[in-house]
């Protein structure tokens, strides 16, 4: 397959018309109707169709800003699969470092 065949629209084809504080920083998290408004397809990107869309996360909490890219894309492209990537990590404390002097 060719590159015109497949295409990924992630941030480079969805983005929004001003930067929004992360919402792991934020007091008050984002709706999916504050992201729609917030969200417009770069339409230099959008042709050809693409056949299949993944959208790249960095972190999966209530979902809000994928659902949000999922209807946004699928107003655009209706009836191509949409598929989301979530990926996420957690730090925990080294169990072999030593505990500070009290």
């Amino acid at each position: 397959m060719s590159p015109d065949q497949n295409a990924c629209v992630g941030r480079a084809g969805v983005g929004g018309a001003a930067s929004l504080q992360a919402a792991h920083e934020s007091e008050q998290r984002p709706s999916v109707e504050d992201l729609l408004r917030e969200y417009q397809i770069d339409e230099r990107l959008a042709n050809p169709a693409p056949r299949w869309i993944g959208v790249f996360d960095d972190l999966l909490t209530a979902g809000t800003h994928f659902v949000a890219m999922k209807r946004i894309l699928a107003a655009r492209f209706p009836g191509i699969r949409i598929q989301g990537f979530f990926i996420a990590r957690s730090v925990f404390p080294n169990p072999f470092e030593e505990a500070p002097a009290k």
